[in-house]
């Protein structure tokens, strides 16, 4: 079954795709007041909407529900905002699971006003609803299909507040349109520039899952840290141009399956690491955009053409988990970029660079990749990282074998991806 996870990145100390979240304790064991806000719009179809519902359903009962262990307070929004169940009416299991299945309610309306259930969050949710002592993690998470209408909610006091009410704000994009119209803002909402995961289909909303209870355990992410600051990287001499002064878009698909041993796999992530980082980065310089692909796909959120530092791409790289599992689920990954590849740019060319070990494809991604090519004037380029991946296979994905680097040249892989940008010959 495919999945796709899309996060723009999962926070510091847990980055991985689903299989390898660090948590240091399981679901049953969180203690938090967790505080749920959902999209009720007609961001989803009504059927849609059911999914969402059995979601929740699913979330909370992985959970241990009791005013000593985890509460959950739901609220809903659409053209109005909806108060499903407060903490108090969430503090046992079968209270929160009749709220979900008979108050939460499918608006369906045009109209998404976050806002006004933010409000009712920040006016509803205290010691008078069951918030309870500092001792409880605080987590707030809101799930978005598709922009917000209403008043403003980025950069506004409201959104300020519940930052500080919350030890984590987590959000949660479900669907197409989230991934065309909330990239940039729902990172915004959070509390940590990688607490927002993607999500396209119903069938992922498991692993949406699983992350949420991991976010939730009281020694995960607890307050933020800043990132120490890097330093610019000086280029290799090999490099046939000056990287600072290109402005590509970038689009990096890196294989996380168990096919490469766990030294090659570091030793990708290096090579990774080191094409990326002489790099100028923001708007005048050039951007990255991140996916992973292995048993599932998932997109990182690395600031994409919002203000992106060098630290973005090269953190979310350097955390990057290996899957335990074999799995190449390509074609989800190409499908994951197509909001990004849409939107406009600045950037004189876009590239795309995928790193495998395999070319065991679920789906073929060709025709994906051939229609990117011709849609979006995108330039595949690829780098066999084992020899379980098959060089045919790369050469017929990427258009041609001056576009593949082989397994006999992965020392020089950051160079000659670095070289192929500077010359613009592409397949």
């Amino acid at each position: 079954m495919n999945r796709l996870l899309l996060i723009l990145a999962l926070v510091a100390s847990s980055s991985a795709s689903h299989i390898c979240l660090e948590t240091s304790c399981s679901s049953f064991n969180v203690e938090a007041d967790i505080v749920l806000v959902v999209d009720a719009s007609n961001a989803y179809d009504a059927s849609t909407f059911e999914q969402i519902r059995s979601f929740l359903l699913s979330f909370v009962t992985s959970l241990t529900v009791s005013p000593l262990d985890s509460q959950v307070a739901l609220y809903a929004y659409g053209s109005s905002a909806q108060t499903v169940a407060s903490l108090t009416d969430g503090s046992s299991l079968g209270s929160i699971q009749s709220k979900i299945n008979t108050t939460l309610k499918y608006q369906g309306s045009s109209e998404r006003n976050l806002f006004q259930a933010l409000s009712k969050v920040q006016a509803e949710v205290s010691a008078m609803s069951g918030l309870r002592s500092p001792d409880y993690k605080k987590v707030l998470i809101v799930m978005s299909g598709d922009s917000w209408t209403g008043n403003t909610v980025i950069g506004s006091s409201l959104l300020t507040q519940l930052q500080q009410k919350f030890n984590v704000v987590l959000s949660v994009g479900f669907g197409a349109k989230a991934l065309a119209n909330l990239n940039s803002q729902l990172p915004q909402l959070t509390t940590a520039s990688m607490n927002t995961f993607f999500a396209a289909t119903p069938d992922q909303l498991t692993y949406v899952s699983a992350w949420m209870a991991t976010l939730s355990c009281p020694n995960v992410q607890f307050s933020t840290v800043a990132p120490p600051p890097t330093t610019v990287p000086t280029q290799s001499p090999s490099v046939s141009c000056p990287l600072a002064s290109l402005s590509y878009d970038v689009y990096l698909i890196v294989d996380v399956s168990n096919k490469a041993s766990a030294a090659d796999f570091a030793a990708m992530k290096t090579a990774i690491h080191n094409f990326a980082a002489p790099f100028a980065f923001g708007n005048l310089g050039s951007n990255f955009a991140l996916v992973t692909t292995g048993i599932d796909s998932q997109l990182f959120y690395t600031n994409f053409h919002n203000g992106q530092a060098r630290s973005d791409i090269l953190n979310a790289i350097d955390s990057l988990l290996q899957d335990d599992v074999p799995g190449q689920t390509l074609n989800l990954a190409l499908n994951a970029i197509q909001g990004y590849l849409g939107q406009p740019t600045s950037a004189s060319n876009k590239v795309l660079a995928y790193f495998t070990s395999t070319t065991a494809w679920d789906v073929s991604p060709i025709a994906t990749m051939s229609s990117l090519k011709t849609k979006y004037s995108l330039s595949p380029m690829a780098v066999q990282w084992s020899a379980s991946a098959g060089t045919s296979d790369l050469t017929n994905l990427v258009g041609g074998a001056n576009c593949v680097n082989t397994v006999s040249n992965k020392a020089t892989a950051a160079t000659w991806l670095q070289n192929k940008m500077c010359s613009k010959v592409f397949c």
